[in-house]
């Protein structure tokens, strides 16, 4: 594996660098293109590891997952036998111990084909297909995203996937042993939910609920769970959410408890450049949710905006939120400071069509940004100093 290390910092101006924050630069080969970024201790040593899914090229299961082993200290190698096959362009990753066996596993949306696989844990870092795996989900035409929960309460976990084409999600039911079962439960939700779906207990109820982007009604559907595997729209669900959009993060953006949502829109289709924005909708513990003030803020120069992450890169609490910019091979990051106002700064980045993602990495408290290099396969890590 080459491994590239660049220790050029980066001076993030502003509020972030009145917070002492620089960042060195770390880049880790992958499989081919990838795209799309979990991070979880998949080996029980307490240190986070990194799980990236590859696109590769436009063949027949030509996709592939790896899995970096983080050593606590910002250092990463590659697991036994990774990267390993993942079936036709793996677009989202899910993580949960799917087998009751103590082990986390995989679950794996493959974009334009039927399937979704689930890969098992041994603990080590490794991974095999689960039995009955890859599961065809039946959804119209196919999926692009996953979630896992426990949807119905008994103890197992649940996978949900959307079926785009019919304005509807599913939930398959899991069976403890890696097993999804088919045929799963469709609900309905808005018109063409055609990117992501999130999970989180939006009205604080103890059962998950879960976010769809809905492309073509600008809005999002808030499907709130019973706890017996059944969903419903929260009242006043579907939520304006701005043009068109797409991707989805959930954080507590206002430190309130509550989860939030930072929306941004598929470019590609909508009609003015005042259009490109984020949209962030704010929690009332409820499944209510209604604009942050200054909601929505501009994406200014970013092109081809693609993912959106947010975390803590400073230590403080405070949240920063990242929008990777596909096309024009930057990223964009929005430090939230007083009075609910963003700091905004852009950074050159090798890009392509691959996911942002931010998470603590080492023992700091500060977060780290991880980018999906598709173009040049490989992710970055920009580490706070």
């Amino acid at each position: 594996m080459r491994i590239a290390t660049q220790f050029a910092l980066l001076l993030l101006a502003s509020n972030l660098a009145a917070h002492g924050q620089h960042f060195r630069q770390v880049t880790i080969s992958t499989g081919l293109s990838p795209r799309w970024i979990a991070v979880a201790d998949v080996n029980h040593d307490r240190n986070p590891d990194i799980v990236v899914a590859n696109a590769g090229s436009d063949s027949a299961d030509s996709g592939s997952i790896t899995v970096l082993l983080g050593d606590g200290r910002g250092g990463f190698h590659l697991a036994p036998d990774s990267p390993f096959p993942a079936g036709h362009l793996p677009n989202d990753i899910a993580i949960g111990d799917m087998n009751n066996d103590g082990n986390l596993d995989l679950v794996v949306a493959n974009h334009q084909s039927p399937y979704l696989r689930v890969f098992l844990g041994d603990g080590r870092g490794g991974f095999h297909l689960a039995p009955g795996s890859p599961v065809d989900v039946h959804s119209y035409p196919h999926p692009h995203s996953v979630v896992v929960a426990d949807f119905n309460s008994d103890g197992k976990l649940d996978a949900a996937t959307d079926s785009w084409g019919n304005n509807q999600i599913e939930i398959l039911r899991g069976d403890g042993t890696g097993r999804l079962l088919t045929p799963g439960t469709f609900f309905p939700t808005g018109r063409r939910p055609y990117e992501r779906l999130r999970t989180a207990d939006f009205n604080q109820d103890g059962h998950p609920d879960i976010v769809t982007t809905n492309l073509d009604d600008d809005t999002v559907s808030i499907l709130l769970g019973d706890g017996r595997g059944a969903l419903q729209n929260a009242p006043g669900s579907p939520f304006p959410a701005g043009a068109k959009p797409w991707e989805v993060a959930v954080d507590d953006l206002n430190s309130d408890g509550k989860p939030d949502l930072i929306i941004i829109p598929y470019q590609r289709d909508i009609s003015r450049s005042a259009e490109n924005a984020i949209s962030i909708l704010l929690n009332d513990g409820h499944g209510g949710f209604h604009p942050m003030r200054g909601s929505p803020i501009s994406l200014g120069d970013c092109r081809g905006p693609n993912s959106v992450a947010a975390g803590d890169l400073t230590g403080d609490g405070t949240q920063t939120i990242v929008i990777a910019c596909a096309e024009s091979r930057t990223i964009r990051t929005y430090h939230l400071g007083q009075a609910e106002k963003f700091t905004v700064i852009t950074m050159p980045v090798a890009g392509g069509w691959g996911s942002v993602a931010i998470a603590r990495l080492t023992a700091s408290p500060r977060s780290a940004i991880i980018t999906a290099n598709a173009d040049s396969d490989s992710i970055t890590i920009y580490f706070p100093d």
